[in-house]
């Protein structure tokens, strides 16, 4: 710019004219010399000198750069005044916008990302950082230009083009520039920081535009910053000059990468950002950018090591490896990577999200916040939300998948509260080579084997308890995915207070926050106060069965081969002394052509009940119920045969008539018996060739029954505020006619009923 620009035609705050050409502004001061004297224009100069150099302070926010003037100048300086948008990210203004699920190609594993926009470019911590990046506090430097408007006409060439430094109060140019005088205006553009690549900045003072392209590395990403004025008189008040006002805003979108609140195992090696708009035009005058069509990709590389307990939101990419972006709407292209190596399974993983429509608002912080989870999937499913008190198996689905071959995992079960008499919970996964389980199947909570001899008639020669579970163990462990069945042994829940059953899949090696939880409530008994305490639902509000003894229904088992003798000492295994429901017969022919038949008559026994006839004593009704004629465990007979194979071969011919076999199976008193602990007796049976046959049987010694029928009179006893009797449910007491028996309902009287109609029934233990 030329002497005359620079120096030219001014108004001082003051009110002092001089001329426009610098010869005339020396003449003037002559003529000044003339009049006033040496003396006096030394002064002038000396006061002008020392008002110039006592800028006016700005105070600067530790949040971001702004503030008022404190002082004057009578030359032209710069003050940052408040603005909204240049405030740092408040964490109370955060604002979740998006949620995205980030999937690897080769695996089932979801990251989930949450995206957020706060206010402001600024750091939490309000310190300044390494570099410009997220910039707390304003520049040292700034480029401005001034274009100069006379009569509404502006001027051809710029009135001021330099750079504008902080001395410590307020931001001055490296030469002297005074105002303008009357009909003439001043349009102010600044930028900075003076270090920051542009491809254009204003070169006229028509030009309000700056050309710029995002480096590709983020430590050379600046937070660059613009500010604008319209054209303005002189702020001149008073006669003092006030610095010129400039509300600077940053132009790009600070981009942060975060931890989230769920992180496994391994290390985040690298987080990009794909097909982002990296070059534009921005308007200071209009505040708005003009975006170019061209895409670039950006990435940082943390190589953060992860763990279960890795704080919820540390930085991945705090200083200089914050992203400083343009701000935009990212496009169908755009997407989130995350390069991850997965300590569990030693791979390297990539994770990937369409970032499609996200917004990048100008001047404020993006953050996006990882959660990654394990690549392998664990999941427990069929679950029940709530347990009775007594012993329950509860079948429960376990998946794991995406687990290399090797990998170990562990499926724990534990009592979260009091244990009674030292049992624990116990798990079995399916086997169909584990006879014991079949048992379970059936609905028997089976805990040790029993050892029992028994002679060719099926009577008990010798008998033990030994300590083999039969039920697992609170641990199980494997390796490689899985998909299968499981069986959960609960015990008895005999205190005051409910409590909880807690059930643990687990990748070895991952952290607590890795494992798949399910957690079950068991109930305590509804106890009333004789010590004596009710289980508390019928289940889905079902589970109605008929009392029985009035059975009428047969069943036929034909067998014959060579394997036909075997089937006969299967059957007989089932017998004892009283049992005359079930018969077997054995023909011998040819050794091909031998035949055994075995028949239960269920209509044996429903004249000769003499059992279970009590009112008051339920506990013994129901022992002598199960254990009348063996028919409480001699109906599970039917299935056993059912599913028999004897080196490959079933039975070849059976033939039924009568009731359907659940309502032999499943009547009142068993279905109490079953809420008791059982072991389970294996059974093995040879021919003379040595061919044999091995299956399960579940076993109750008498003294083992403490869940039972109430009797008719203790049924009157039954109370429960949470879960009241609702309908008809079946007493232990056995009518004397030997086709009726004893129901009762809440608020009546015991009455007799009908043995084969179906009622509901509550279980109920002495404490």
């Amino acid at each position: 710019m030329s002497e005359e620009h620079r120096q030219g035609n001014v108004t001082g705050c003051k009110g002092l004219n001089v001329p426009l050409t610098l010869t005339n502004y020396l003449l003037n001061q002559q003529k000044l010399t003339m009049m006033k004297g040496i003396h006096n224009i030394h002064k002038m100069t000396a006061s002008i000198a020392a008002v110039l150099l006592s800028a006016s302070l700005f105070s600067c926010s530790s949040d971001d750069f702004f503030g008022k003037a404190e002082g004057t100048s009578e030359g032209i300086s710069f003050g940052v005044t408040d603005a909204a948008e240049t405030r740092a990210a408040n964490v109370n203004d955060a604002q979740t916008v998006a949620h995205y699920v980030l999937r690897s190609d080769a695996s089932a594993d979801t990251l989930c990302v949450r995206a957020i926009v706060t206010d402001g470019i600024g750091n939490n911590d309000n310190k300044p950082m390494t570099r410009a990046a997220m910039q707390t506090t304003m520049y040292d430097k700034f480029n401005v230009v001034a274009a100069y408007k006379e009569d509404g006409n502006i001027g051809s060439q710029f009135f001021m083009n330099e750079i504008a430094t902080n001395n410590g109060t307020n931001w001055v140019p490296q030469r002297i520039y005074y105002w303008p005088g009357s009909n003439r205006q001043l349009r102010f553009l600044a930028w900075a920081p003076t270090d920051a690549t542009f491809q254009t900045v204003p070169n006229s003072p028509t030009a309000t535009t700056l050309q710029y392209t995002t480096p590709a590395e983020a430590k050379d990403q600046r937070d660059i910053v613009a500010a604008a004025t319209d054209f303005i008189d002189s702020p001149a008040k008073e006669g003092n000059c006030i610095p010129v006002g400039l509300q600077f805003k940053h132009l790009c979108t600070a981009v942060k990468i975060k931890t989230g609140a769920q992180m496994t195992a391994g290390t985040i090696k690298s987080v990009s950002i794909t097909n982002v708009k990296n070059s534009g035009s921005y308007d200071m005058v209009s505040s708005t950018w003009a975006l170019n069509d061209g895409t670039a990709n950006y990435t940082v590389s943390p190589e953060f090591a992860t763990t279960g307990s890795t704080t919820n939101g540390t930085d991945l990419n705090a200083g200089e490896s914050t992203l400083m972006l343009l701000p935009q709407t990212l496009g169908a292209d755009s997407e989130l990577k995350v390069e991850f190596h997965d300590n569990i399974s030693g791979r390297d993983r990539t994770l990937s999200a369409s970032l499609n429509g996200a917004e990048w608002p100008m001047g404020k912080t993006v953050t996006y916040r990882l959660s990654i989870t394990p690549e392998y999937e664990l999941n427990i499913e069929n679950t029940s939300e709530m347990l009775d008190a007594h012993y329950i198996v509860e079948p429960i689905k376990v998946k794991i998948g995406n687990l290399e071959p090797n990998t170990k995992w562990t499926l724990t079960a534990k009592i979260d509260g009091e244990k009674y008499n030292g049992i624990d919970v116990s798990v079995l996964l399916d086997n169909p080579e584990d006879g014991a389980l079949n048992v379970a199947k059936q609905g028997f909570w089976i805990d040790k084997y029993v050892e029992i001899k028994r002679n060719d008639e099926g009577e008990i020669i010798s008998k033990k308890l030994t300590n083999q579970t039969a039920r697992g163990t609170a641990t199980v462990t494997g390796t490689g995915s899985l998909e299968t069945n499981a069986y959960v042994f609960i015990p008895e829940n005999i205190g005051n207070t409910d409590r909880n059953i807690t059930i643990t899949l687990k990748v070895d090696g991952s952290s607590d926050a890795d494992a798949y939880k399910k957690t079950i409530t068991q109930k305590c008994p509804s106890w009333n106060g004789n010590n004596v305490g009710y289980e508390r639902f019928e289940k889905d509000n079902k589970g109605i069965y008929p009392f029985g003894f009035l059975w009428d229904r047969k069943v036929e088992y034909k067998y014959q081969g060579f394997l036909a003798l075997l089937f006969k000492w299967v059957a007989n295994s089932y017998k004892t002394a009283d049992v005359d429901y079930l018969t077997t017969k054995y023909t011998f022919q040819l050794w091909f052509k031998s035949i055994t038949t075995a028949t239960i008559d269920y209509t044996a026994i429903n004249n000769s009940l003499n059992v279970g006839m009590s009112a008051d004593n339920g506990l013994e009704n129901t022992r002598k119920l199960y254990t009348f004629k063996n028919i409480g465990s001699i109906s599970e007979l039917e299935n056993d045969f059912d599913n028999l194979k004897i080196l490959g071969y079933k039975w070849q011919d059976k033939k039924t008539e009568g009731g359907h076999y659940e309502t032999v199976k499943n009547f009142a008193a068993k279905m109490a018996v079953m809420r008791n602990k059982f072991n389970v007796e294996k059974r093995e049976q040879k021919d003379t060739e040595g061919n044999t046959v091995i299956f399960y049987v579940p076993y109750i010694e008498e003294n083992d029954i403490v869940w039972y029928l109430p009797a008719s009179n203790e049924q009157k006893g039954i109370t429960d505020i949470e879960y009241p009797l609702s309908g008809t449910y079946w007493s232990s007491t056995a009518a004397d006619d030997n086709t009726h028996a004893y129901v009762y309902s809440s608020g009546s009287e015991p009455v007799i009923g009908e043995r084969m109609a179906t009622h509901k029934i509550r279980a109920a233990r002495r404490k």
